[in-house]
């Protein structure tokens, strides 16, 4: 991750209220964990949601894969971090539906699926039109153009507060 997302989720977790100090606490550590390591340069970000399934993060793999050894072939290569999206197949997956509609309150905006659709492709074309990228390492175009949603910059990680972000999203869906 950039710097910048480090050091935003890095002020949030040096600020984040006395509730949410006490319910990591209370949770004996499990829930609300900090998403970087103090210092973290380049920060890590593990995104992936259980409920998706192993074959869904090895899918992901994949892409990401081939889009570095054709990239290092100097191939052209337009590879982005897409946002959380409200698709059918999450939205139909109740629990990751209300994680989904709860995600505001942990600083995740979900994006519809026109507006991620249309985003992408503007970024899809900008790619084409401007050849290969100028960074020395793959995860660097990645983290350039990403569209993570605030994901990257939430003081928390992800996978500590998905069931959080449920229970207060469960309400509204």
């Amino acid at each position: 991750m950039p710097a910048a997302a480090v050091e935003r989720a890095t002020a949030g977790w040096e600020g984040r209220s006395a509730a949410r100090r006490l319910g990591a606490a209370a949770s004996r550590g499990r829930l609300l964990q900090r998403s970087y390591p103090p210092g973290a340069d380049p920060g890590i970000n593990d995104s992936l949601v259980p409920q998706q399934g192993p074959n869904y993060a090895l899918a992901k793999r994949i892409q990401r894969w081939r889009a570095a050894v054709d990239r290092a072939d100097g191939g052209t290569v337009s590879f982005h971090v897409a946002p959380s999206t409200r698709t059918r197949s999450v939205t139909k997956h109740r629990a990751l539906a209300a994680a989904f509609a709860g995600a505001h309150h942990f600083d995740v905006e979900v994006f519809e699926p026109a507006t991620a659709n249309t985003l992408l492709a503007a970024l899809l074309v900008h790619d084409l039109h401007a050849g290969r990228p100028a960074h020395p390492h793959p995860w660097q175009d990645e983290a350039e153009a990403a569209v993570h949603g605030g994901l990257w910059r939430t003081p928390y990680a992800p996978r500590t507060v998905l069931g959080l972000a449920a229970l207060r999203g469960a309400v509204r869906v």
